[in-house]
């Protein structure tokens, strides 16, 4: 595998249902609800931030006039955005992924169709496509897509070939199967709860399984990897395995589990969920 990726990002410390990170020369201090720890790091760190969440308001508070910085990592660019459930548009804990995928897509000897299922503001598409490599990167929120698609010209990728789709990713995939589609890379990195088009609901409980099974209609007679990773606490390495062992077009290859941890070099390592990913032997 090649080196470590490059980003502007750290994580500074974590604890008592909060994270302190810098993005650049910028400091978030926002909520984390399974850092149920003491921090590690004093007052006189956390004390000082450009933008923190009040989890009870559920409100963003800036203390500087300061332009929000991108998000920087190797070729891609991110915009940071301060959005009402406290999210900025990023998850590093998926760096490892990112890695993993540009190695397995810079290794592929033909032309690859990947599809990018819950695909948010659009890393792994970015780290996954190419102008040979396409991506269908499907999200049920439009703002979400029109985000990912901001991130793609800020990362100067317009020329890779990605097909950007607003859906419920069931009812997608379910229209795909019958289309007779089939993907060579899957990459899912479902919610535990979350809202559709036309008020459609998603349980991760629930509707895990029937997803698993659109993917194994979808796979292609030469698959070349799958990753499935999750943050919710009832779904482990071992549960998300076992969904993998459901892919019957999965053979010649070996299936890894992973934690996606964010590690800190002074303060708390925060772990942010688990993963599976299958790769072709």
């Amino acid at each position: 595998m090649k080196n470590i990726m490059k980003c502007n990002y750290k994580l500074l410390d974590c604890g008592e249902f909060e994270k302190l990170e810098q993005i650049g020369e910028y400091i978030f201090r926002r909520s984390a609800p399974q850092a149920t720890w003491k921090r590690k790091l004093g007052d006189d760190v956390w004390k000082y931030n450009h933008a923190r969440f009040d989890q009870l308001k559920r409100e963003w508070r800036t203390f500087t006039e300061d332009k929000l910085p991108n998000f920087e990592c190797d070729n891609v660019t991110l915009e940071l955005r301060l959005t009402s459930n406290g999210q900025i548009g990023i998850f590093p804990e998926q760096l490892a992924n990112w890695q993993w995928l540009q190695t397995v897509t810079s290794h592929a000897k033909r032309p690859l169709n990947i599809l990018n299922g819950f695909a948010y503001t659009g890393a792994s598409t970015l780290f996954a496509s190419s102008p040979k490599i396409t991506v269908t990167h499907i999200d049920a929120s439009n703002s979400s897509v029109n985000w990912a698609k901001q991130n793609c010209h800020l990362s100067n990728l317009e020329d890779n070939s990605i097909r950007w789709i607003v859906d419920d990713i069931i009812a997608f995939l379910t229209r795909e199967v019958k289309r007779g589609s089939v993907y060579d890379g899957i990459i899912l990195d479902p919610p535990a709860f979350g809202r559709g088009k036309k008020r459609t609901i998603w349980k991760l409980e629930k509707d895990l399984p029937k997803l698993i099974r659109l993917v194994d209609q979808l796979l292609s007679s030469d698959p070349k990897f799958v990753i499935l990773s999750c943050h919710d606490k009832s779904f482990g390495e071992y549960e998300l395995q076992k969904e993998l062992t459901k892919l019957q077009s999965l053979k010649n290859g070996k299936i890894e589990t992973l934690d996606l941890t964010i590690n800190s070099k002074n303060g708390n390592d925060l772990p942010a969920g688990k993963c599976a990913r299958w790769r072709k032997g």
